[in-house]
């Protein structure tokens, strides 16, 4: 099945993706979390890709890994990367620096200066699972990010079988 990127409107054959071991692990990551936390994050992750080239499925669960052993609080965390993706985005608009992230320096300096539970209640982090389930952690109705996990696992579970 080819879909087409809603972003570069490239298409791919989601069976590939879906074939890669640590590309189902970061959706699966990514799904898990809050949409206030998981959107901030796959924004910082576009940061360390350079103009000319992918950033592949292994380092970007690698960097996502490392990024949520950072901090335990979601929404700390959201605030934080949320404000290293505008200051940083800003200074590659301007053309002051327009390199790919190479550390995590700046996101732990802007998390050094945001308040616990990014200025709301807290949402603490669970230990990133191994898979991805549909139901989220407070039995409400899952997120489209959770709903579209779910669709491309039955999809998956059909070609295996």
């Amino acid at each position: 099945m080819r879909i087409k990127c809603p972003a570069c409107h490239g298409e791919f054959n989601l069976e590939a993706a879906l074939d890669d071991a640590a590309g189902r692990e970061l959706m699966a990551v990514l799904a898990d979390m809050p949409a206030e936390a998981s959107r901030p994050l796959v924004a910082y992750l576009g940061l360390w890709r350079s103009k000319t080239r992918a950033l592949s499925w292994d380092r970007a669960l690698r960097l996502t890994r490392e990024v949520l052993a950072l901090d335990g609080d979601y929404l700390r965390l959201a605030a934080a990367l949320a404000e290293t993706v505008e200051a940083i985005r800003g200074k590659r608009e301007r053309g002051e620096d327009t390199r790919a992230l190479r550390s995590h320096q700046y996101l732990m300096r802007v998390l050094e200066g945001t308040p616990a539970g990014g200025g709301r209640a807290a949402a603490q982090a669970p230990a990133p699972a191994q898979g991805g389930g549909a139901a989220p952690a407070g039995g409400g109705q899952p997120s489209r990010s959770m709903a579209g996990l779910a669709a491309l696992n039955q999809v998956r579970e059909y070609y295996d079988e």
